[in-house]
């Protein structure tokens, strides 16, 4: 089918315009422009869903939609144009039949979307919204700043409590440091909260060693451990302050008698959260009082001694006298038979009655009657009255004098007492033996010194009794001693010179030494 064919039941092409110039530029300028302005649109629609990437997929679907109709719609306006000298109907109709379809969704799809629009704020709205926006900026502002200001003055306050706690731990510090003895704090728990320097000695740590440690971890003796741990438990369980005496093994002074107090601490009443432990060295305080003890019961005794002093000179000068006057009957009646035994008891009185005085003497701090003296006769005239029954006892004496001229500047009768003390304190340790042997060896000691020894074979002294032996009121004779002997003993020695000790290297038996100043040696002095 031809084109004349198909146009033949329309009206001939141009006829409804009558082919008018001006009528014909008027339609195809009109439709030109809008045609223009139509392709315009479309193209401004898609650079703006190019350059919002953010738009939601529906948004960009209604965009890209709407420059669908328009550009259609330009293109009807564009087909219009040739219709005027091409009579192409049927084309124009179905694309304005495609355009209506596509304007009728675009509409509908824009008639769902007015509601949403129209919640949209206005212009007015959004300034009022902004400008309320601005003013709650600005209170925050204000807020904000004044929030720092208060920021700054508590960080002013805690840098200030923060400096007083740092001088008040310092403080602490020092003073805790400054106190004598062991200070340290324990939590409810047994970690170590606090030591001075004087703990961290004692326990051979630093500090970093123990803090926030238990007993357990820090003591090398756990059974130790645990028993401080326990002790520590009650003391906070009964809330109670806890002192006692205990010896501590001192690193270097040895054992030390320590007073230890526990004060159990807390927030409450009923919330102990820990214990404070304080403990002081004692040893120099007990030894004073055990010192003014001894010199108290050294009075005491002086007191006693120089009473029985006084009582004892007239009954013995009664005995002399008594003495005096059998030996001089029985010297004009028999002959003197007895006039020797009576005359050895009046010796022996004498010298009681001059053991007496000097025992006063002594006791009461007067002067030394010292003269030169042969050191072996003197040890044999004290031994001769000390060893009075040692026979019958079973017991063996060696009497040994290296020197028989050696000399000595000393008192004679307390000499002769410390001598018969120590022979006596030998014979007792041998008292339960029916045997045993006595040593007695005078000689030179060397450096101008006289030696005296003696020696027995009783069962000997213990290391621990040993230490303390000279001490007054220590005693190896249980209820039979008084514990003063050889206390008296060393005071005598060394107020002449010399020493008395008891020989450590000898391990049977017990072997005591006193050397004293020769009398060749008192002379150059």
């Amino acid at each position: 089918m031809d084109m004349q064919s198909t146009l033949a039941p329309f009206m001939p092409h141009g006829m409804c315009l009558l082919w008018r110039p001006d009528l014909m530029s008027l339609h195809v300028i009109s439709d030109a422009l809008i045609a223009l302005a139509y392709f315009t649109i479309p193209f401004a629609i898609l650079g703006f869903v190019q350059g919002r990437s953010d738009l939601e997929p529906r948004h960009r679907a209604l965009a890209l939609l709407f420059a669908a109709f328009i550009a259609f719609c330009g293109l009807t306006h564009i087909v219009s144009i040739i219709v005027l000298w091409t009579p192409i109907y049927v084309f124009e109709g179905w694309l304005k039949a495609l355009t209506a379809v596509i304007s009728l969704v675009t509409a509908a799809w824009l008639a769902a979307l007015v509601p949403l629009a129209l919640k949209l704020p206005s212009a007015q709205s959004m300034r009022l919204e902004i400008a309320a926006h601005r003013a709650t900026m600005r209170e925050l502002d204000a807020a904000r700043a004044a929030l720092a200001v208060r920021v700054e003055t508590t960080e002013g306050a805690l840098r200030v409590a923060e400096q007083h706690r740092h001088q008040s731990t310092a403080l602490l510090s020092t003073v805790i440091e400054a106190m004598p003895g062991l200070i340290y704090a324990k939590d409810r728990f047994g970690r170590m909260l606090l030591a001075n320097e004087a703990m961290l000695k004692l326990i051979g740590k630093k500090w970093s060693q123990v803090e926030g440690r238990r007993d357990t971890e820090i003591l090398r003796d756990r059974r130790k451990a645990e028993l401080v741990m326990a002790n520590d438990r009650q003391v906070m369980d009964s809330g109670q302050v806890q002192e006692i005496e205990e010896i501590i093994d001192h690193p270097g002074k040895g054992p030390r008698v320590y007073l230890s107090s526990k004060v159990p601490f807390g927030h409450g009443d009923d919330a102990v959260q820990g214990i404070v432990g304080v403990s002081v060295d004692i040893t120099e305080r007990k030894q004073l009082a055990r010192d003014l003890l001894q010199v108290s019961r050294r009075s005491a005794m002086g007191q006693m001694a120089t009473a029985i002093a006084h009582e004892l000179n007239q009954p013995l000068a009664a005995i002399t006298m008594f003495l005096d006057g059998g030996m001089t009957l029985l010297g004009a009646e028999s002959g003197g038979a007895l006039v020797q035994p009576l005359a050895l008891a009046k010796e022996q009185s004498l010298r009681a009655g001059d053991i007496i005085r000097r025992l006063r003497a002594f006791v009461s701090g007067g002067d030394d009657v010292k003269a030169p003296e042969n050191l072996p006769l003197l040890v044999d005239e004290a031994c001769a009255l000390a060893l009075l029954g040692a026979r019958e006892n079973g017991v063996v004496t060696q009497i040994t004098h290296e020197e028989a001229g050696l000399e000595v500047m000393v008192d004679r009768v307390q000499i002769e007492q410390v001598i018969v003390n120590l022979v006596r304190n030998a014979l007792e340790a041998m008292g339960d033996r029916r045997s045993g042997t006595l040593r007695i060896v005078t000689g030179s000691g060397g450096e101008g010194l006289a030696m005296l020894s003696v020696s027995d074979d009783g069962p000997g002294i213990s290391a621990e009794v040993a230490g303390q032996l000279f001490q007054s009121f220590v005693s190896t004779k249980g209820v039979k001693g008084m514990g003063v002997g050889l206390s008296i003993c060393r005071t005598i020695i060394e107020r002449h010179g010399g020493r008395i000790w008891l020989d450590p290297e000898v391990k049977s038996g017990a072997t005591f030494r006193v050397t004293l100043p020769s009398h060749r040696r008192a002379e150059a002095a």
